[in-house]
């Protein structure tokens, strides 16, 4: 294999590869980048078996040929070169590179050993890469962290509303759903996205320009970015997404609209005498929020904020964490908390975006 290319076009789609490359003692290649030369262009591929990426990039074609090699050495030396044009050739199990000034040779891996990256065959449906994005960015923290149900490890997207797609994730613990306009779309049933695999979609979406087609399978879906050569793949999780609307009240005994900076400031004050549980307690009492945490080993602190208040006055502990974590999604100035009594969630939404709202189970202890 031998060929000319840009560095910096080279470069920028090593940044793609190497973050869904990885270390695996039992499959070493998985952490090298494979480089097909043929015709007139250069495919790149790199998976982790969860999460898969091929980009086709232009550039001179002097001999065809196929190398695997790291992923993250290959950056770093293509990154560091100070040349604008690179020349990559394959000599006897090394990838050599040489631009103007520097030459470096990096050990290759057997090309054979890299896993066949198939393409996706299902329906086609062009979507909106931003909203897509956002859809996921705004829901993904709240997915859980643990193996035990990967479904709960995993962003939901279903069609609830015509020309719209709605992402959920829960962690049993808490639940944020957002819908983003998606116009034109069809999308029956639901998919089941990996979280890990779903933010690094969000972030290579964010880095490029055009819409891609999302193709869904029964285990797999890909987004194909045509005009820009990027093919994406992941892994689906099988199984049934928790009927969560049975969940979130119908009725509320309490509800209090305040200013997001100032719930948010209060949180600053109170974060310095959380316990280990993370516990803050709210008191919706007289037209007012009252916020206060209590640690044995720093002190204790109470704060009150305005607060445009309809109900019952109701004292109840939250995990503060959860509720500070949804505030910078809210695009709204306003909140509305709405409570729906002791041992029962609190569900916050902005005044005036109906397109997020965001469920929180209060504490016993």
């Amino acid at each position: 294999m031998e060929i000319r290319i840009s560095r910096p076009q080279l470069s920028q789609v090593l940044e793609l590869l190497t973050r869904i490359s990885v270390k695996q003692v039992t499959l070493p290649v998985l952490q090298c980048a494979l480089l097909k030369a043929e015709s007139d262009s250069l495919i790149l591929s790199a998976t982790n078996l969860e999460l898969s990426i091929e980009v086709k990039i232009t550039c001179q074609v002097i001999e065809g040929g196929v190398v695997a090699v790291p992923a993250l050495t290959l950056l770093q030396s293509v990154q560091y070169d100070t040349g604008s044009e690179l020349t990559l050739r394959v000599e006897e199990g090394v990838l050599v590179i040489e631009s103007v000034k520097t030459n470096t040779s990096i050990k290759a891996m057997v090309a054979e050993e890299f896993p066949v990256l198939n393409k996706v065959q299902g329906k086609n449906f062009t979507i909106n890469r931003s909203l897509f994005s956002l859809g996921i960015k705004t829901t993904a923290f709240a997915a859980s962290v643990s193996s035990i149900k990967p479904e709960l490890g995993s962003v939901l997207i279903q069609q609830k509303k015509e020309q719209a797609l709605t992402f959920v994730a829960t962690d049993s613990f808490r639940l944020i759903e957002k819908t983003v306009a998606q116009k034109g779309l069809v999308f029956e049933g639901g998919i089941l996205l990996p979280q890990k695999n779903a933010i690094e979609i969000s972030r290579i979406c964010d880095l490029l320009q055009t819409d891609p087609e999302l193709v869904v399978s029964d285990n797999q879906c890909a987004l194909s970015f045509g005009e820009e050569g990027v093919y994406l793949t992941s892994r689906l999780v099988a199984g049934s997404f928790p009927d969560y609307e049975q969940i979130i009240p119908k009725e509320f005994i309490t509800k209090a609209t305040v200013l997001k900076q100032d719930l948010l400031k209060a949180f600053r004050k109170t974060s310095v005498f959380l316990n280990k549980y993370q516990q803050v307690t709210l008191a919706v009492v007289n037209n007012s929020l009252t916020i206060s945490a209590q640690n044995s080993e720093v002190g204790h602190v109470t704060d009150s904020i305005e607060a445009v208040v309809d109900g019952d006055d109701l004292t109840l502990s939250f995990n503060q964490q959860y509720i500070f974590d949804v505030l910078t999604h809210i695009s709204d100035d306003s909140l509305l908390l709405k409570f729906a009594g002791i041992g029962r969630p609190l569900v916050i939404t902005g005044t005036a975006d109906k397109n997020l709202r965001y469920l929180v189970m209060p504490m016993n202890r």
